[in-house]
């Protein structure tokens, strides 16, 4: 099955291209896209570049962290993580749960020590103010506890730790309890490795607390007191030796500063550089050769890069407009754009060490950049590293982090606003394009309606073709068709004038003619001169029966002019004209189905009459020998319907609505020696059209013969 395509569909189709203009539009704000990234990078690259110039050549910053260290060990270096906020010393874990996922565990023992143990504690570290906290969770199902007369505090489960003053000097601290709760902690005289003549340290505070597992130790040292060493010893006892200290777990030796682990705290002086860089909307870090965290300042969640997360929102319009876009516009944009995402999870938060090939790659002296997905995949980060110099060798790193948040933000607002005005240029267009072509599609039925009405089912004009006034080519083919239309009407009126003109030019010729031939048979003639003049005459009479035809015609058309139409009643009359047609035609027979109820019409009954006399000559004409001729009349609704039916040859489909044309008569071989202009139904059709009746001439429904169908239209009785 074809689809037909009118103009407005095919336009339409076409003016769909248009919809290629939002993605043309996505097409070149994604290639914008990607130089706002490069920009973005090159201002971070810059970023860092002034941050890493004003930590050139300033060893002072990484010497008191042990940066310069050829390598690190985990768990012996120790870190120093910040806290946000100041820790409650009780011997909870509560305060340390943002630092959980850091704890370090320790199981070593002694190098001479071969007992068995499963003892072992979990360390952290943390930073806030002028405080480092530690936070130990020891494992131990049997501690050993001070006895209140003892006088050795070495006896029981202790804790030894041992740092290195801002100064150098190494000093050793004892923590040794009787019960839980508060303690301080007491220092060791200097250079001495024996617990006596131990002096209190006040500003050295915590809390033991015991446990199902063993017991916690929280404590604070103040950093005043704390170098770039420090080093931890529990001294416990073992599953062979319950009730003797003879085990011992350690984060490093503490008898020599050598021996003892770096701690890496954060600078604050470098925090405080790094928070005067915090206005470029961006996550700063600042690692040492081991990339291990110096200082960090910024939420990688709130770097967004150059442009914020939100633009312009200010600016927004309310209205009609702004109502349409929310609730019909903008979940179409949220299903096909990328929104920024704040709540992603990112694995450098709270991170101790940054493990990126891109701060190896700067550790080497060159600067580097790249884009990463955080860890749920969620945002896209940049991360650009710059080397920091200290006589000529690189002991640290700048990282600088941005996700592209604030680049998504403005890409998917100016996408939003060329859609918006694409969209209603798209609106607007196809909107003027369907009027238009609306206009054009509703001239275009005029002149159709025009031409189809101008003409009836016989090809005769019915009315004229009124020109267009508009100055385009539609109008140029209206006036054209106005044009051809007149040309036509003259020539019809001239053709339907032709067959009066024609027996009136004739009948004197004519006359003459014959007048002479019947002077001629008076006189003597031979026999053959006798059958000329005899066939002469035939002759005449058939031109003079053709002529008698066509004034007929003519005749009957300015009669109906000036005919007056009269109530009648069609069943009466149809019974008068049946009886009358068997009188005329004794050889042919006639069968009546005629309704017995009134039917009243508005007609001319002389016309009618002669209606009906030309379609019964022409039904007896072409029955078939002892074949009657049938004739019904009945009523359908508003309508009287006329049947006349004879058996006899059938009609060709194409030529079925031709029959009532002028001129065009259709017999078969035995009656082509007749004269026959195929006036009867052309007469009829013309006398049907004046009384608002249809004829239509088909075959039967058995195919036997030829029916010929005459409605009238019946007249109300109230009317």
């Amino acid at each position: 099955m074809s689809i037909k395509w009118g103009l407005r569909g095919k336009v339409l189709a076409l003016s769909s291209l248009l919809l290629l203009l939002p993605w043309f539009a996505y097409q070149f704000v994604t290639e914008m896209e990607n130089f706002l990234r490069q920009g973005q990078e090159q201002t971070l690259l810059g970023n860092t570049s002034a941050v890493a110039t004003a930590l050139h050549e300033r060893p002072s910053l990484f010497n008191e962290h042990a940066s310069f260290l050829p390598s690190i060990k985990k768990g012996h270096d120790l870190y120093v993580y910040n806290l946000n906020d100041p820790i409650i010393i009780d011997g909870e874990q509560d305060d340390w749960a943002a630092l959980s996922s850091f704890k370090i565990n320790y199981q070593n023992t002694q190098p001479t020590d071969t007992s068995k143990n499963s003892n072992s504690f979990d360390l952290l570290l943390g930073k806030n103010a002028q405080y480092l906290y530690a936070y130990f969770q020891v494992f131990n199902e049997q501690p050993l506890k001070r006895q209140s007369n003892a006088t050795d505090i070495t006896d029981n489960d202790h804790l030894i730790f041992a740092l290195t003053t801002p100064q150098g000097v190494l000093q050793r601290y004892i923590i040794s309890v009787k019960n839980d709760g508060w303690f301080n902690a007491f220092r060791f005289p200097q250079h001495s490795i024996h617990a006596k003549n131990l002096t209190r340290e006040k500003s050295i505070q915590g809390f033991w607390k015991s446990t199902t597992q063993g017991y916690n130790i929280e404590l604070r040292i103040p950093l005043t007191l704390l170098g770039n060493k420090l080093g931890f010893q529990l001294h416990t006892s073992t599953a062979d030796k319950p009730n003797t200290i003879n085990h011992v777990i350690q984060t490093s030796e503490i008898l020599s500063s050598d021996k003892l682990g770096s701690v890496l705290i954060p600078s604050p002086e470098v925090e405080k550089m790094l928070l005067m860089m915090s206005h470029t909307n961006s996550t700063l870090w600042v690692v040492d050769r081991h990339q291990r965290v110096i200082a960090q300042a910024g939420d990688i969640h709130q770097s967004t890069g150059t442009w914020p997360t939100q633009l312009n929102t200010s600016a927004q319009q309310s209205g009609w407009f702004s109502t349409i876009e929310t609730a019909l516009l903008a979940p179409i944009y949220d299903w096909f754009l990328d929104k920024p995402a704040t709540d992603f999870i990112d694995q450098s938060t709270n991170t101790a060490q940054l493990n990126y090939p891109l701060i190896d790659q700067a550790l080497q002296g060159e600067a580097a950049s790249q884009w990463r997905l955080s860890v749920d995949k969620r945002a896209s980060i940049l991360s650009v590293a710059q080397p920091i110099f200290v006589n000529g060798k690189v002991i640290g790193v700048v990282l600088a982090e941005e996700t592209n948040n604030g680049l998504l933000t403005l890409r998917n607002q100016t996408l939003q606003k060329m859609f918006n005005v694409l969209l209603a240029v798209i609106v607007i267009v196809g909107l003027l394009l369907f009027l238009f072509l609306s206009s054009v599609v509703k001239r275009i039925r005029q002149l159709r309606d025009q031409s189809e009405t101008m003409l009836d089912q016989n090809g005769r004009l019915t009315g004229e073709f009124t020109a267009s006034q508009h100055a385009d080519e539609i109008g140029d083919l209206s006036r054209s068709m106005a044009d051809m239309g007149k040309r036509l009407g003259e020539y019809h009126h001239y053709v339907e004038q032709l067959s009066s003109r024609l027996s009136h030019e004739l009948r004197t010729p004519v006359a003459v003619v014959r007048s002479s031939l019947d002077n001629l048979s008076h006189f003597p003639a031979e026999p053959a001169q006798k059958k000329y003049i005899q066939r002469s005459q035939q002759g005449i009479q058939r031109l003079n029966k053709i002529l008698t035809s066509m004034s007929e015609a003519s005749r009957i058309e300015e009669s109906l002019q000036q005919a007056e139409k009269q109530t009648l009643d069609l069943t009466v009359l149809m019974n008068g004209c049946l009886q009358g047609y068997e009188m005329i035609y004794p050889d042919s027979s006639f069968q009546g189905d005629l309704t017995s109820a009134p039917l009243l019409i508005d007609a001319d009954p002389d016309f009618i009459v002669q209606l009906l006399d030309k379609i019964v000559h022409n039904a007896v004409e072409f029955s078939a020998e002892q074949q009657p001729v049938h004739l019904s009349l009945k009523q359908a609704k508003d309508a009287a319907i006329l049947a006349i039916e004879n058996t006899g040859p059938l009609l060709a489909t194409s030529t079925e609505q031709d029959l009532f044309q002028s001129m065009i008569s259709i017999r078969p071989a035995s009656q082509q020696h007749d004269t026959h202009l195929g006036l009867g139904l052309y007469i009829a059709k013309m006398i049907c059209d004046y009384h608002h009746a249809n004829i239509a001439i088909q075959n039967n429904s058995d195919l036997t013969g030829v029916v010929v169908t005459i409605t009238f239209p019946i007249k109300k009785a109230n009317s």
